[in-house]
């Protein structure tokens, strides 16, 4: 399969100048809003480009077919432009099938499957993974690069990323590596298997990314159900006697940890936050970027004074 994902980080920031110049709005003569016949009652924007003959049943067909996908309210704020494929790679790129905008939340697709590669359709189900990863929250980190939050943490994209085995938003000789472009190729894996599809290929990702049976559950979990924020927790405890508390902290997805400990204003407390026997911070206020980590271990160390103490927590 050729290329068929987002572009780098510089053409992204480029692609509504490039498609303006590529694409004049006369191009895309006629079109409009389409009903996906969702459980969203939502429309969807297609753009037909003016070489191909009226007939609206071919972007209600699309309109269609995108409704059938695993997917959220985020479909309403797709437009997807149909033209022919040499429009597709003055905008896209030489050697691409299709590409998404995260700008103008576009994709941009030629109708008609292309000889010896995958169907339309199937190109366009890759394209819609970066729609969804554009539309999600994996904070501290950006979806469109390292995919949706249970996805990406249960795939170690952190981890592998600091090990270089992951290349988060790479276009270039890493793409191979990109784990914005593992999760489109997760998601279109996810639709295909539900479709019904066997022998589905993986040919343009490494193979160490290919999602089992819990990515692709998480995954559809990310899509139904996006994780939004940090949860927040209180933890309680008191010292008359002894000079430490401890607390088993769960720490279920990757992201931003923060620990605030509020004691007795006579007293002196701090917090210690381990990931097994290794220190990972040290104050009144703790924060760390989990990456990989599913349990850590935070201690309340009692310094002077004595009384209850509560530590408020914040965790992905």
């Amino acid at each position: 399969m050729e290329k068929v994902g987002s572009l780098s980080r510089v053409s992204r920031l480029l692609l509504m100048l490039v498609a303006a110049l590529a694409l004049p709005a006369s191009a895309l003569a006629w079109g409009g809003s389409y009903p996906t016949g969702d459980r969203y009652a939502s429309f969807v924007q297609i753009q037909v480009a003016d070489s191909y003959t009226q007939d609206q049943v071919v972007p209600q067909d699309w309109a269609t077919y995108l409704g059938t996908l695993i997917h959220g309210p985020e479909i309403s704020k797709l437009t997807l432009n149909l033209v022919p494929q040499d429009s597709v790679q003055a905008v896209c790129g030489r050697q691409a099938l299709a590409c998404y905008d995260p700008h103008r939340q576009a994709i941009y697709v030629s109708p008609e499957d292309q000889l010896d590669e995958p169907p339309a359709k199937e190109v366009v189900i890759h394209e819609y993974g970066h729609h969804i990863a554009n539309n999600s929250d994996d904070a501290p980190w950006a979806a469109l690069d390292y995919g949706t939050k249970r996805w990406s943490s249960y795939e170690n994209i952190c981890a592998k990323a600091a090990t270089g085995t992951a290349s988060p938003g790479d276009e270039g000789s890493h793409y191979f590596q990109n784990s914005g472009e593992a999760f489109a190729e997760s998601y279109r894996v996810l639709n295909l298997e539900k479709q019904g599809g066997a022998n589905i290929g993986w040919e343009i990702i490494d193979r160490s990314f290919f999602p089992d049976a819990t990515a692709l559950t998480l995954l559809e979990q990310d899509v139904t159900t996006p994780w939004t924020a940090p949860a927040a927790s209180v933890l309680h405890g008191s010292f008359g006697a002894g000079v430490a508390r401890t607390f088993a902290v769960k720490t279920q997805y990757d992201g931003s940890f923060i620990a605030h400990l509020v004691s007795p204003t006579k007293s002196r407390m701090r917090l210690d936050l381990y990931n097994g026997s290794t220190l990972l911070a040290r104050g009144s206020t703790v924060r760390y970027r989990v990456c990989g980590q599913r349990a850590l271990t935070l201690k309340v160390e009692r310094l002077s004074g004595r009384g209850a103490f509560s530590v408020q927590l914040t965790k992905p």
